[in-house]
């Protein structure tokens, strides 16, 4: 009968999907652009950013008054402001429009840009429903990975609190206090330092390079396809990096809430 997999204590946990097969085989982990990161205040805000926007009338006003004042003293000798702002009306859109490029250009001159950056998240829970539901859910796996073995990368944990720092790259070390029970940490890179760079569905992904060693276990969910786990299960017993680490798949109580995460492949070292 097989047994429930003793997880090695103090691990961090990547979730990935069916890209882990191809990921595993050359060794890297992906860093997401923000955009495909999850994080919800980032949805949101990208959301917010692709509805239709617009200079509101107060704002308006104001530009054009303070327009008004910065025209030469013979010009304005010849119109008064009223008339310069009636004038200003057929242009309204293309003033609108430099406006808005205006604030875009500044917001990012005081918080930085998000752009800029690529993120991962990890868990530190392997038993915290709310977690597999944040990393894509039962349908994933969860790389366990030991941080101290692995050099290449400077995981930081997550500071929960009412308001996030504006300025990028601090504000991505930063959540609600609602999601502080998953404890997560994060792996955030300059996208300029990121070594390796690929685009994938249009969007760019850097690859970290992720020493066979600092892998200690790997944990299926309970929804992965059957087809993909047996081809995940031969790649992991054929591929010698990988295979003397064990191998276990979520399966669920059926008498009590929770799950138990029971070996299909190799024992730990």
């Amino acid at each position: 009968m097989s047994e429930a997999l003793n997880i090695p204590a103090g691990l961090v946990f990547l979730p990935l999907g069916e890209e882990a097969l191809p990921l595993l085989k050359r060794g890297v982990v992906p860093l997401l652009c923000l955009a495909d990161s999850g994080l919800p205040w980032f949805v949101r805000a990208a959301e917010k950013a692709q509805a239709p926007a617009r200079i509101d009338d107060a704002a308006y006003l104001a530009h054009l008054q303070r327009e008004y004042q910065r025209l030469p003293d013979s010009l304005r000798g010849l119109l008064t402001q009223e008339v310069f702002i009636q004038q200003a009306e057929k242009k309204r859109a293309d003033i609108e429009a430099a406006l808005l490029a205006q604030q875009q250009a500044q917001a990012v001159q005081d918080t930085g840009n998000p752009e800029d950056w690529l993120l991962q998240r990890f868990y530190t829970d392997p038993f915290s429903l709310l977690a597999w539901q944040q990393g894509g859910g039962l349908k994933t796996l969860w790389l366990g990975i030991d941080a101290s073995q692995w050099p290449e990368a400077a995981l930081q944990s997550v500071e929960y609190r009412p308001s996030l720092p504006a300025a990028y790259p601090q504000r991505l070390w930063a959540e609600s206090p609602a999601l502080a029970p998953l404890q997560e940490q994060r792996l955030v890179l300059a996208r300029a330092d990121a070594g390796r760079l690929v685009e994938v569905a249009g969007r760019t992904q850097g690859l970290l390079r992720l020493p066979p060693v600092a892998l200690r276990c790997v944990l299926l969910g309970a929804e992965m396809r059957p087809a993909f786990v047996a081809s995940f299960r031969q790649f992991w017993q054929q591929d010698f990096r990988y295979q003397r680490m064990p191998l276990a798949r979520m399966q669920f109580h059926s008498d009590r809430y929770g799950w138990d995460f029971i070996q299909t492949g190799p024992a730990s070292r």
